[in-house]
């Protein structure tokens, strides 16, 4: 159970808060492979993450975990097909010590993918000129958990999301349409939302 009094009996204090991370997949890096949010956040500003220490919370603070979700947009038309081709085909598992507590494909977590296109027209062709997608649900979060069914991550309980996204699952054409085109980038954002519990200042 995570602590929620102070040793005195008084309440700790609590207030909502996402924790989250980010994996960024740079130009001409495949999406195919194992990556972990949550471990290795040195260096990363808060606009990445709010994490201190990797997989840990720090000394005497705790954290509900009631939702999660993953998010991440896309505005290079060169990376059109990329977003639905990664989340149909990637799997997220959450640890939170030794226990594995949520498995499950990617779309569940994100949610789906809505597209916004401008066309420029010419004699010869039409081309998409701008594009911007999201990718994850228009909601806080596309998991809730609710009642018994939280998650509780106690002080200095490891905990890791992982995602996963097999080259067995894809096709040498769909690899290199979800690889992200030069100067570009796509930034995947995992997130938990609930309740941090943390020492009275």
């Amino acid at each position: 159970m995570p602590i929620v009094r102070l040793p005195k009996g008084s309440l700790r204090d609590e207030i909502r808060l996402p924790l989250y991370d980010t994996i960024q997949i740079l130009a001409s890096e495949s999406p195919v492979g194992t990556r972990r949010f949550f471990s290795a956040v040195q260096g990363k500003s808060a606009a990445r993450t709010n994490l201190r220490q990797n997989n840990l919370l720090e000394t005497a603070v705790s954290y509900r975990v009631q939702g999660m979700a993953i998010d991440c947009q896309n505005f290079y038309s060169a990376n059109i097909s990329a977003l639905p081709i990664i989340m149909e085909n990637s799997s997220l598992i959450v640890k939170i010590g030794e226990k594995e507590y949520w498995r499950g494909n990617m779309t569940f977590v994100a949610g789906r993918v809505s597209s916004s296109y401008a066309a420029a027209t010419t004699v010869a062709a039409t081309t998409i000129n701008n594009v911007h997608q999201k990718f994850g649900d228009v909601a806080v979060q596309s998991v809730i958990l609710q009642g018994k069914h939280v998650i509780d991550i106690n002080p200095l309980q490891s905990f890791v999301a992982q995602w996963d996204l097999d080259a067995s699952d894809l096709t040498a054409a769909e690899i290199a349409a979800a690889t992200p085109a030069a100067n570009t980038s796509l930034k995947f954002i995992f997130s938990f939302k609930g309740l941090q519990r943390r020492p009275v200042q």
